[in-house]
């Protein structure tokens, strides 16, 4: 495998990976349909290109970033196929398990290998992200060290193909509660009288157990008002629809996930999609009583 690395979408995870694997040394060859986020990675040294085919066609080694399950699909039918035999496709996304393996099997009958690798980690991390993959054993090992050499500190194979997607919808059905709870407990403390920022300050410091890195990330964004992305509304509440969904096809139980998925419509109602998670504070702070 040579030391060059295409990437297909380069937006908040897919930029900094490609820009990563740039600093790293490698040739990147990276396309999105954004002419805004082609011209910030071109400034971050990616080359670029507006076709997605001319991306793939002599690729060893193909990143994905994108973000919905059906960006996914069609890429695997429409460009990846595209790709030589031989080439591995490492998925970064955050995707249902069906569509990696849909996306896995029609990829092979092309000779191309497909991974499920989606990132633990916020987008600033980039470089010590874990990623947990989905997929045959040989073909992680093999892409192991140039993952390692530019995006991440760990490559864990966690299953066979969609086992990634599993283990990062149940992540970040964990970050949508946490989320959630901590703009409900921000609410509740200012609908009786003790300042929102009292509060996050208090309990940050106080080593309590439900002090966590997310709670001490987001609260602080909460009662400033900072909504600027890190990691989107709308794309959150995509992720726990997700995880709802993959519970209620599996038979698993999931009375908090309903609830998350709920709190984050309502955020969407708000028209806070576009903003960060903690925008969801805004949500609960024009509601009314009890749902």
């Amino acid at each position: 495998m040579t030391q060059q690395i295409r990437v297909l979408g380069l937006g908040t995870m897919g930029g900094r990976a490609a820009a990563g694997a740039v600093a790293a040394g490698y040739d990147v060859l990276g396309y999105d349909p954004s002419p805004a986020a082609r011209d910030a990675a071109a400034a971050a040294g990616v080359r670029v290109s507006d076709d997605a085919a001319a991306v793939v066609v002599d690729a060893d080694l193909v990143l994905v970033s994108v973000p919905r399950p059906e960006h996914v699909r069609a890429l695997a039918t429409e460009v990846l196929v595209k790709a030589p035999a031989g080439a591995v496709v490492v998925d970064l996304s955050t995707i249902d398990p069906a569509t990696a393996r849909t996306a896995a099997g029609h990829l092979a009958e092309h000779g191309v290998t497909y991974v499920d690798a989606p990132v633990l980690g916020r987008p600033a991390g980039c470089g010590s992200w874990t990623l947990v993959c989905g997929g045959p054993a040989e073909s992680i090992d093999a892409v192991r060290p140039h993952l390692t050499a530019t995006v991440a500190a760990r490559v864990v194979r966690v299953g066979d193909t969609g086992a990634g997607s599993v283990v990062k919808i149940a992540n970040n059905l964990m970050f949508g509660a946490i989320n959630a709870v901590t703009a409900e407990a921000i609410t509740l403390c200012r609908r009786n009288g003790v300042d929102g920022r009292v509060f996050v300050d208090t309990v940050a410091e106080s080593g309590a157990a439900t002090v966590s890195n997310l709670f001490k990330e987001i609260a602080p964004k909460m009662v400033t008002g900072d909504d600027d992305p890190a990691f989107a509304l709308e794309l959150l509440a995509k992720d726990n629809r997700l995880a709802l969904d993959l519970a209620e096809t599996s038979g698993s139980p999931a009375p908090l996930a309903r609830a998350v998925v709920d709190v984050n419509e309502l955020g969407l109602e708000h028209g806070l999609g576009p903003r960060d998670s903690g925008a969801l504070v805004r949500a609960y702070a024009e509601a009314g009583g009890a749902r």
